[in-house]
């Protein structure tokens, strides 16, 4: 537990402090941000609050009066839900604002971990609650230099096994080789696997497949590869080390010659990628200059230049989400079409840009990472890609 940097971060945004709530395990932020072990039993509920000056306090049941014992300051313990009220009445004072893990209507699920009838304790002590949205991903979402370098390197190998597979790809189409959605996703995470890499299973979606976003083919249900096809791979892994960050891209490719491919997929193709490349540039240009930039806007900035060509309704999901030691990680989304997420972007932290258009004949999508640093952003899972790639 950073003790002293989550009271730093308290005190910059003008909070008297940062109240931790649980009940079996219902709220992962508060594990994550205090470090605490999750393989223990907590089957009552307990509070932990960290004033922004001075010393913290545990408030845990008799039942399990061993549970935060590994945090710093000061411990009650209740027996009685009148004692709980009466000593987080102690704690709280009328006037003072709190951060818990809670978003006003529910902007952002990802944060609403603490339920309406603990907030309404916790309001009738006079006590103004805040979400503790933007705070709380200092300390999830905030990499290390190693894990930066992690990012990185799973990235660059990833992608270099996506370069094998592709010529593989080609060289069977040649030679007549019958090849299936299925067979070339079981080939792929072997590759990843042989490239030193910890994957999940990666995504192989052909022509109307791959319209559903998160569509996987499976042993009893895929589809043939065949010549003229458009097929789309989404694939993820990260390196096999501790705290190791993901990285995670997707790629078109089209089993035929770059003369074959179809006007209408290279056309929606080019939107994506112009789509893509804007948010990109807007998170780029907002850095540089030292202004915040949140999630939100950035989907506002892609999907804007998706609408404009006319799409608007073939984009079916969020620009970008948050990657951490999990894929789809706890700090903010590129969002404001799924959910409304006003975090701000943090130097430090990494999240996809993957803009897609899905129609009912084919889907396309175009996936990069940006590690967000102090005042720009890093492009991972380089180069980008610029057009359809042709398999012959």
């Amino acid at each position: 537990m950073e003790l002293a940097n989550i009271q730093q971060s308290l005190s910059a945004a003008n909070l008297d402090g940062w109240l931790f709530y649980d009940f079996r395990k219902s709220n992962p932020i508060a594990y994550n941000v205090l470090s605490l072990p999750k393989n223990e039993p907590y089957s009552r509920r307990w509070f932990y609050f960290v004033p922004a000056h001075g010393t913290p306090t545990a408030l845990v049941s008799a039942v399990e009066s061993h549970v935060l014992r590994s945090l710093p300051g000061t411990k009650r313990v209740f027996r009685t839900w009148q004692e709980t009220r009466a000593y987080l009445k102690e704690l709280l004072r009328p006037g003072m604002r709190v951060a818990m893990e809670y978003s006003p209507l529910n902007a952002i699920p990802y944060m609403s971990r603490v339920d309406a009838g603990t907030l309404d304790l916790i309001r009738s002590y006079g006590v103004e609650v805040v979400s503790s949205a933007n705070i709380a991903q200092r300390f999830e979402a905030q990499l290390t230099a190693e894990q930066l370098d992690s990012h990185r390197e799973a990235g660059r190998r990833i992608i270099a096994v996506k370069d094998a597979l592709f010529k593989e790809l080609g060289e069977k189409l040649r030679a007549g080789h019958p090849l299936d959605e299925y067979s070339v996703q079981q080939r792929f995470l072997s590759l990843l696997q042989q490239a030193g890499t910890v994957p999940d299973l990666p995504h192989v979606a052909v022509n109307a497949n791959a319209s559903n976003p998160h569509y996987e083919s499976t042993a009893s249900h895929h589809s043939p590869i065949q010549r003229g096809d458009l097929i789309l791979f989404d694939f993820w892994a990260h390196l096999p080390i501790p705290n190791a960050i993901y990285a995670d891209y997707t790629w078109m490719a089209f089993s035929g010659t770059l003369e074959e491919i179809p006007l209408h997929q290279r056309e929606v193709f080019e939107i994506v990628k112009r789509a893509r490349d804007a948010a990109i540039a807007f998170v780029r240009q907002r850095l540089a200059e030292h202004q915040p930039v949140e999630g939100r806007q950035v989907d506002d900035v892609t999907r804007a230049v998706i609408a404009e060509a006319g799409y608007a309704d073939y984009f079916i999901h969020r620009t970008g989400h948050s990657i951490g030691t999990s894929v789809h990680a706890n700090g903010a989304n590129l969002d404001n079409y799924e959910t409304q997420d006003d975090r701000l972007l943090i130097p430090h932290t990494c999240c996809s840009v993957e803009p897609g258009i899905y129609l009912p004949a084919f889907g396309i999508r175009s996936e990069v990472n940006l590690l967000i640093l102090e005042h720009t952003a890093e492009i991972t899972g380089i180069p980008p890609q610029q057009e359809i790639t042709p398999l012959l």
